[in-house]
């Protein structure tokens, strides 16, 4: 069986074929250094991987940072995607996946890939993880794809010859923009920002949770930022509802700060004819970008599900 694995830092998308049907999962990525407490019915995650034991826990404080590129080679990477292969309710068994590497880590300085990086993150998810208790998949081989390109698959196809798309990729930690030609007959020109994701916004949130006394885990801080206009919702998250202002505003500002910086590297592209946003940042942005681009109408792409655009696009190609 072949698994197409968007192993993005905050969710792990997932697409493959089952009896003749597409099937998607998610799986969010939550893990701490040490196995949980098992309690009554409900199922714990424990694993172990090079001599280390991690759990999978959405509300600890204590969850390991997976907002770095060095997440891309790390052992929570490889915990991250058996856990996901397990979230998809398959049989563990030997499959074969492909994986994503952001664009400023698949590709050189020269816009070509970079082998040693390929081979690295092909490496990293071949290890054994073993479970506690119980059965995982065994991957016996890794193939990587760039980030964002893949996505644009099914639009690029129906484009006249001098027709080109902006793909904008906003992630949890990096920001991918690439300018595709026409029925992928080639890539114009890609940019990679390691460091600007919607990480930006939950680094700020997480501080202003611990001043309204909710320290949680970045899961959290992104659930608050998903909801961040439902004032119901917030106010049963935060326990000091007096600092619900506070949150709010420091919603609003660190969104604007995101978008800022996301329209200054669009604006360095020029002579595309259509724009597709995608990812799981691409709400925060879409409306803006729409704006800032001023393509028409018709040629302006958002799905209904823009995290897993990427790993249809994989599905779609592969």
């Amino acid at each position: 069986m072949k698994i197409f694995v968007d192993d993005g830092s905050t969710n792990i998308k997932l697409q493959w074929e089952e009896a003749g049907e597409v099937r998607r999962a998610i799986s969010p990525n939550s893990f701490k250094r040490e196995w949980a407490v098992s309690f009554g019915a409900g199922q714990v995650f424990n694993y172990t991987l090079n001599s280390e034991n991690y759990s999978f826990d959405p509300i600890s404080a204590d969850a390991l940072v997976t907002t770095n590129v060095a997440w891309q080679y790390s052992d929570v990477n490889v915990i991250a995607v058996h856990h996901a292969l397990l979230m998809t309710g398959l049989k563990p068994q030997p499959v074969d996946i492909v994986v994503t590497l952001p664009l400023a880590e698949f590709y050189t300085r020269d816009n070509q890939p970079n082998q040693e990086n390929i081979r690295r993150k092909q490496e990293n998810l071949l290890r054994p993880v073993t479970i506690n208790d119980g059965e995982t998949f065994t991957i016996r081989h890794v193939d990587v794809m760039p980030e964002s390109i893949p996505a644009g698959f099914s639009v690029v196809q129906d484009m006249d010859e001098f027709d080109s798309l902006l793909i904008v990729d906003l992630g949890g930690t990096t920001l991918d923009i690439s300018h595709v030609m026409s029925r992928m007959r080639g890539i114009s020109r890609i940019y990679g920002n390691p460091k600007l994701g919607v990480s930006l916004m939950t680094q700020d949130v997480r501080e202003a949770l611990a001043v309204a006394r909710t320290k949680g885990s970045s899961y959290l801080a992104d659930d608050i930022i998903i909801h961040r206009n439902d004032d119901d919702y917030l106010r049963r998250r935060i326990n000091d509802t007096s600092r619900l202002e506070l949150i709010k505003e420091t919603l609003r500002e660190s969104q604007t700060r995101l978008v800022n910086r996301v329209t200054e590297a669009i604006s360095s592209f020029e002579g595309y004819s259509h724009v597709m946003v995608i990812g799981g940042g691409a709400e925060l942005i879409a409306g803006a970008v729409k704006e800032h681009c001023r393509v028409r109408e018709d040629r302006f792409f958002r799905s209904a599900n823009p995290q897993f655009d990427l790993v249809n696009g994989m599905h779609s190609i592969g």
